[in-house]
């Protein structure tokens, strides 16, 4: 291939891209910049589905090895297990700080 050929589809893909790529729009017609309410919605999720499960699996642990703890373990560890996804998805901030804690 030459190089016209690979900057053709570079700019097919870029347009195609570009096209994908819709800002949210709040109920005044403007774009927005912060976090949607799928974006709580999803994290409110991961929070009760980790706590569900590893909570289930700490009371059938409970139940059927007769021992108490594990179910306030399962629970802890599925709440430590949501907040570890949480933060890895949603933790990385656009918006820088100085050493103060102020938007900059």
């Amino acid at each position: 291939m030459n190089d016209m050929s690979q900057v053709v589809k570079a700019d097919i893909v870029q347009h195609e891209m570009d096209e994908q790529i819709q800002p949210r729009i709040n109920s005044r017609g403007a774009p927005t910049k912060g976090p949607s309410g799928d974006e709580g919605m999803a994290a409110l999720s991961y929070v009760l589905s980790g706590m569900i499960f590893y909570g289930g699996l700490g009371w059938l642990g409970s139940r059927y090895l007769h021992q108490g703890w594990m179910l306030p373990a399962g629970l802890v560890a599925g709440l430590v297990a949501s907040m570890y996804l949480i933060i890895k998805r949603y933790g990385k901030s656009d918006v820088t700080m100085n050493s103060r804690g102020v938007d900059q």
